[in-house]
């Protein structure tokens, strides 16, 4: 009896063995054809471009290890095909958007009715402006640009003329530049003149640099009222005037030439005072935490220096593009108010830039700043 279970035993044990033997067969038999639909074979049916089409669509790469599982490949397709549902085939171009001065677009300061303007950030720069108003396609479908800016674009062929030959802009708000000081090295509220009072308030200058709105701080520091700055620059001896008092402050000087060197120049407490335009101290007011060892730049908005601007539409736009641009423009009015609301009621106006006056004399003013400064320029 006990050798008879022995023996069955035996049998079974040889049984299992038999079946795990065709099982890896069977196997063996099944993956196979798997391999051998190699890359030569699909190769000698349709061809190397059908074949390179076929893994391609299938998104398995040809370094892909030969001994992946079925169910891997399962996997690879399920994942690509996911991807493809959620990546479209044709993605239409953004159309160009609307042009304003850097620090517009943070600190919230051009008003429309819907608020849904797409807007992007110029450097006010000429040669900006002449590059992205005549290149293919535009860079802008309309672009805020002050006075003296849109005479020359105008006059050069760089924006559409609007009713009249000689008029190629409407009315966009205006540009406000203020003293701003960093308050946690300077309480008090200074004044232009105190700008120039390095003996007191000993520290570095901000100042653009260039004579439009320059030589008129100058001016103003140096007692000249506003409504007689003008009067002062149209004369050679007011010219002077200007430029002996900006000799006495340039040691000190730290020059800006766009709106993003003014706010670097305050996130980077590069200077104790300098003239900025209000919307990049409102937008970096927003973005500094207060504290005792932090600059925070304030605005001193009792002698602020406006500019106007005003849209307009470069020539490279489409008729069509340029008929509802112009629509918008006269139906929303979308405009730039770049003081505060909280400052609306208190601040008032050194002067308003005279673009007339820069038309005339800003060729002259300007190469005289530049032979003033001399070759190595900031």
């Amino acid at each position: 009896m006990q050798q008879s279970k022995a023996s069955c035993a035996l049998r079974v044990v040889r049984s299992g063995c038999l079946t795990l033997a065709l099982l890896g067969a069977a196997f063996s038999s099944f993956a196979a054809p798997a391999h051998a639909t190699s890359a030569s074979s699909i190769q000698k049916q349709d061809g190397v471009g059908a074949f390179l089409d076929r893994v391609v669509a299938s998104g398995v790469s040809l370094f892909s290890p030969s001994s992946a599982s079925a169910h891997a490949q399962h996997s690879k397709h399920t994942i690509h095909r996911a991807r493809r549902k959620t990546v479209p085939r044709h993605t239409a171009p953004q159309a160009p958007g609307w042009g304003v001065p850097q620090g517009v677009i943070a600190s919230s300061g051009i008003v429309t009715p819907d608020g849904t303007t797409h807007l992007v950030e110029w450097d006010g720069k000429i040669a900006t402006l002449q590059t992205g108003a005549t290149s293919h396609p535009p860079a802008w479908a309309a672009v805020l640009v002050d006075g003296t800016q849109l005479a020359k674009a105008c006059s050069a062929g760089w924006v559409r003329p609007l009713e009249a030959a000689t008029n190629c802009g409407l009315p966009g708000g205006h540009e406000d530049v203020a003293l701003a000081w960093d308050r946690s090295r300077l309480p008090g509220q200074p004044g232009w003149a105190a700008f120039w009072s390095v003996a007191r308030h000993p520290g570095r200058r901000g100042l653009h640099f260039g004579a439009r709105g320059t030589l008129e701080i100058a001016l103003l520091a140096d007692g000249v009222g506003p409504d007689d700055v003008y009067n002062q620059l149209s004369t050679p001896a007011g010219v002077d005037r200007a430029f002996r008092k900006l000799d006495v402050l340039r040691p000190y000087i730290v020059w800006w030439r766009t709106p993003d060197d003014a706010a670097r120049i305050m996130q980077q407490s590069g200077a104790l005072m300098t003239s900025a335009p209000v919307s990049e101290i409102t937008s970096i007011s927003a973005h500094v935490k207060a504290g005792a060892a932090t600059s925070i730049f304030v605005a001193e908005t009792d002698q602020m220096i406006r500019t106007p601007l005003f849209w307009a539409v470069p020539s490279t736009v489409s008729d069509n593009d340029a008929r509802q641009t112009l629509e918008r423009l006269h139906i929303q009015s979308p405009h730039l108010e770049d003081v505060p609301d909280s400052l609306n009621d208190t601040h008032t106006y050194a002067l308003t830039i005279s673009d007339t006056f820069w038309l005339a004399n800003g060729d002259a003013l300007e190469q005289r700043f530049r032979t003033w400064f001399g070759s190595d320029t900031p």
